[in-house]
């Protein structure tokens, strides 16, 4: 009787398997501050662009017309399908990555999931169609970059969402992973850029050189780097769990 009242006691005492899931708030605030660096600009730029096309005039229009690049207002399309794209991205993918909310809220995952993912393609897509409109005829290393930038987001979140439904959950959430890390391939060569600006600042033939190669290929390492961090990451939290694992199996 003592021991069922322990078991009892004990089960009333330990939180259910949902309330111990962690939401993660480091991992998804420190994606929505990267991914809110493009995100928050894209909606202000969004808005003045779309109220630079409805206007007919006067000192507004003119006044954003002077900060704003004339380019911008001639081709709005490509720039509110891209900005867009990558509004509902900055919304809807950091909170993918919330074990609790994946588990409380399974349909709005799965919803937000699939925002996220379409907002993804068109977001990958469209960065090609805004470089032709922002930089006709700039068509080196940097566009090259970009298309494979392009290429390799839409086919590593095209993976992530076959393997979920082959119901294969832990390559789903790798490649998905993979797929977030090469995105935020277009944030990380602005850390880069400062990094060379404070480090390089002492000569400047290596800075210039080092600001040549960031602006043709910075794209590209950009995305090796990510994808490295992201590696490591896996690999340490596989080694400390393995490591938990024969600790408690030795206890």
């Amino acid at each position: 009787m003592s021991h069922m009242n322990n078991m009892l006691k004990t089960h009333s005492q330990s939180p259910s398997g949902s309330q111990a899931l962690p939401f993660n708030w480091p991992i998804v605030g420190m994606l929505l501050f990267l991914t809110g660096i493009p995100g928050i600009p894209a909606i202000f730029l969004i808005a003045m662009v779309l109220f630079v096309v409805v206007s007919s005039g006067g000192e507004a229009v003119q006044s954003i017309q002077s900060i704003v690049d004339p380019l911008h207002f001639g081709t709005p399309a490509a720039i509110v399908v891209h900005g867009g794209a990558g509004i509902l991205f900055f919304l809807s993918m950091p909170f993918q990555f919330s074990p609790r909310l994946r588990k409380q809220h399974i349909k709005w995952h799965r919803a937000a999931g699939l925002v996220a993912t379409v907002s993804a393609f068109i977001m990958a897509i469209s960065g090609v169609w805004m470089h032709h409109v922002l930089s006709p005829g700039e068509f080196g290393m940097r566009y090259v970059s970009l298309v494979i930038m392009s290429i390799t987001i839409c086919a590593t979140f095209a993976l992530g969402l076959s393997f979920i439904f082959k119901r294969n959950i832990a390559a789903h959430r790798r490649w998905m992973a993979r797929g977030v890390a090469v995105a935020l391939a277009a944030v990380t060569p602005l850390f880069v850029d400062i990094v060379i600006a404070l480090g390089f600042n002492h000569s400047e033939s290596v800075l210039q050189l080092m600001q040549a190669l960031q602006h043709d290929y910075g794209r590209l390492f950009a995305i090796a780097l990510n994808l490295s961090v992201l590696e490591w990451v896996r690999v340490k939290k596989q080694r400390d769990k393995a490591s938990q694992e024969g600790e408690l199996a030795l206890s």
